[in-house]
């Protein structure tokens, strides 16, 4: 939002209104202070950050005063102010409200250049409060907190409590996602004998909940849609829709004995094959003899390796912002954890005894009609019993499975015999 230095200014000089707010900001041993707040600095920054969320989105613009002159932040104190910024959007905002933050130079009324601080709030799939339990709106040019009716309606509007992969993502249109990719799948799963149902591919992807209709008519991707066939990176619309893999040659996570480390954000597809290769690519392979002579041993079932990450790419919740998938390697165990607390009532022990656990049932559901180039079969295990097979190839060559289960993560150790 007014990416352009010239647009900026105009917008500044044309003052706060519903999309955008202005903050001169001072430091009181390096804690920012905003003139004319009565509520602590990082309530108030918090309830702008939220009424932003909770309405179309906005810009939040700290060097401005309130005449509408650009007087700048102190250059040694933008880290200060840009690391206190992230710190309150995920945790005085509930729930955490992905920002997008940039550097400018604007000039002051004397033409230098100062240093601003823009700090862009997209329009949020949820309806967030702050910590000290406002729910904030936007009215004109000043945030209010929202009456019990205005609530009800938003969370009906934001549809709180469908589940969220069915969600639209009204940031992106359908030029996030690959066309192209979606046809070659919808061909591939259709009956060979079927005569082909003569329908545009809009149709075809608002039928089967990949995409959906806005009021007024505009289609966008669902969040399950950019899931599986958006273009990279997913993680644009998604944030923390990605997985980071990183192999260390010791026992703890140290990034001195970090031998590799990679990103990978394409469709969730693409992230479970990539995931799997870069560890199969650095599993540590030993050998012994026998009578039939010598043979490779690998540490790790790949079946089992390929199950835990699918576990976790499938089964994260992807509605915390700020958080991804992790696939680490030691040299002793592989650690593979996901955002998001075990679903529903399920426990660790639930797991272990062939429990189903499937927090995003309609993704389980395409995974299933998708193989793997890897295993040569469905990504998804089409009768739940990926977990109990995984624990019975890991133990199969003397290792064990470990589950920790926070309230925010789930942590799945393959540990090595």
């Amino acid at each position: 939002m007014y990416d352009s230095i010239s647009e900026l200014l105009k917008e500044i000089v044309a003052g706060e209104d519903m999309h955008l707010e202005l903050k001169e900001v001072v430091f009181k041993d390096d804690k920012p202070r905003f003139a004319g707040e009565e509520a602590k600095a990082s309530e108030a920054i918090a309830q702008v950050l939220c009424s932003f969320g909770n309405t179309e989105g906005g810009m939040l613009v700290f060097g401005v005063n309130n005449r509408r002159e650009v007087v700048g932040v102190p250059p040694d104190k933008m880290d200060l102010l840009e690391q206190w910024v992230v710190n309150l959007a995920q945790q005085n905002c509930e729930p955490p409200i992905y920002v997008i933050i940039d550097r400018k130079l604007l000039p002051d009324p004397t033409g230098a250049d100062r240093f601003c601080l823009k700090v862009d709030v997209p329009k949020s799939f949820y309806v967030h409060r702050t910590s000290g339990g406002h729910w904030m709106t936007r009215i004109g040019s000043h945030r209010a907190d929202l009456r019990p009716e205005q609530l009800a309606r938003l969370m009906e509007r934001r549809r709180i409590g469908e589940p969220f992969e069915e969600r639209p993502i009204q940031t992106a249109t359908l030029d996030a996602l690959d066309l192209q990719l979606f046809e070659d799948y919808y061909h591939r799963r259709s009956v060979p004998d079927e005569e082909p149902v003569q329908t545009d591919v809009v149709t075809r992807l608002v039928n089967l909940k990949l995409a959906e209709h806005l009021e007024g008519g505009t289609v966008v991707p669902t969040v399950v849609g950019l899931l599986l066939f958006g273009q990279k990176p997913i993680s644009r619309h998604l944030p923390g829709a990605f997985v980071d893999c990183v192999c260390y040659r010791g026992e703890v996570a140290d990034a001195n004995q970090q031998v590799d480390a990679k990103s990978f954000r394409g469709t969730l597809p693409e992230q479970i094959v990539d995931a799997v290769r870069f560890v199969e690519k650095w599993i540590p392979v030993a050998a012994e003899k026998n009578h039939e002579g010598r043979r490779d041993v690998l540490p790790f079932s790949l079946r089992a390796v390929h199950e835990a990450i699918v576990n976790a790419i499938v089964h994260r919740d992807y509605q915390l912002y700020g958080s991804n998938v992790r696939v680490f390697l030691f040299a002793n165990r592989l650690e593979v954890s996901n955002p998001g607390g075990l679903h529903n009532t399920i426990r660790p022990e639930n797991l272990f005894a062939g429990c189903l656990y499937r927090r995003n049932q309609m993704l389980c559901a395409f995974l299933r009609d998708m193989e793997s180039p890897i295993t040569k079969r469905a990504l998804m295990e089409s009768r739940g019993e990926g977990f109990r097979m995984m624990v019975r190839e890991t133990r199969r060559i003397g290792g064990d499975v470990e589950v920790v289960a926070l309230q925010d993560a789930v942590t799945v150790a393959l540990k090595k015999g």
